[in-house]
C-alpha cells in the first residue's frame, strides 16, 4: 500500500516560471528594479553637490540588487541545466548540498538545486562572478575594463555602507590620492553621491546585466548542442524566457 508521501511525490513537469527566482524571468525582474531606482533617483529635485541621502540609498540599492540578479540568474541556469553543476565541481567549486533540503523538496529537487547551491556562493565581486560563470558556462561576465569600473562602484558602496560615506585612509589610498590630502580628507570629508552618479552607474549595470543574459543564453545553447540535447515543453519555454527584458527582449 502506498503512503501519503508516495502520492505527493508523483512527479509532474514544472511550469517554466518555476525555474526562476520569484517566478519571474530574472532579466525582466531586474529590469523592473532598475526602472524603479531610475524613477526614484530622477524624481529627486535636490541640487547636485551636497550630501544627498536619497541618492546614496539609490546607489547602495543598485549595487545590492545587481548582486542579487547575478545570484538569481546563476540559480536559474543550474535549475534549468543541472549538468552545469559537474562543471562547477571540475573547476574546484564546492557543490555539496544539505541532504535535508534535497529531501524536503522531494521530486521537485531537480529544478530547485540551483537555488540551494547558489545561496552558498559569493557574488560580491567581478572576480568571484567571473569565476562562477566561467566554471559553469565558460563565459566571463566582466571584461577587464568593466571589472575595474565595477570595483570602483563597490568601493563607493562599501564606504557608504560601512562608514556612512566618510573617507577612510584605506579608501583614499586605493584612489591613489596624495599623502597630504589623504590626511586632510580622511575621517572628515565624504564621498558625495549625486543623481548623476546614480544614473551613470545604473546605465552601466543595465548594459552589463543584458550582456550577462545574452552570453549565458548563447553559452547554454552551445552546451546543449555539444551534448546533442534539446529542450521541449516548459523547459524550452524557460530557456527562451531567459531573454525576456521588456517588449524588445535582450
Amino acid at each position: 500500500m502506498g503512503s501519503e508521501g508516495d502520492a505527493v511525490g508523483i512527479e509532474s513537469e514544472p511550469s517554466w516560471l518555476d525555474y526562476f527566482s520569484g517566478g519571474v524571468p530574472t532579466g525582466e525582474s531586474f529590469r523592473c528594479v532598475l526602472n524603479d531606482i531610475r524613477a526614484i533617483s530622477s524624481a529627486d529635485s535636490a541640487p547636485e553637490g551636497g550630501i544627498n541621502r536619497l541618492q546614496e540609498l539609490c546607489f547602495v540599492g543598485l549595487i545590492s540588487y545587481f548582486e542579487a540578479f547575478c545570484k538569481d540568474h546563476f540559480s536559474y541556469l543550474l535549475n534549468l541545466e543541472p549538468s552545469l553543476i559537474s562543471q562547477l565541481k571540475a573547476a574546484g567549486h564546492d557543490v555539496t548540498l544539505d541532504a535535508t533540503y534535497v529531501a524536503a523538496y522531494g521530486d521537485q529537487y531537480s529544478h530547485r538545486l540551483g537555488f540551494v547551491l547558489a545561496g552558498r556562493y559569493d557574488f560580491g565581486s567581478p572576480r568571484k562572478i567571473n569565476a562562477l560563470f566561467g566554471a559553469a558556462l565558460r563565459i566571463t561576465p566582466f571584461s577587464t575594463s568593466e571589472a575595474k569600473i565595477f570595483d570602483g562602484l563597490l568601493r563607493d558602496r562599501h564606504l557608504l555602507v560601512h562608514h556612512g560615506g566618510v573617507f577612510t585612509l584605506e579608501y583614499l589610498a586605493q584612489g591613489h590620492q596624495e599623502p597630504h590630502s589623504m590626511l586632510v580628507d580622511a575621517f572628515f570629508n565624504s564621498r558625495v553621491v549625486g543623481q548623476k552618479d546614480v544614473l551613470e552607474a545604473l546605465a552601466f549595470i543595465e548594459a552589463l546585466a543584458q550582456k550577462i543574459i545574452r552570453a549565458s543564453y548563447d553559452a547554454l545553447k552551445k552546451h546543449l548542442a555539444d551534448r546533442a540535447a534539446k529542450y521541449s515543453g516548459e523547459r524550452a519555454k524557460a530557456l527562451e524566457g531567459m531573454l525576456w527584458w521588456g517588449e524588445a527582449g535582450v
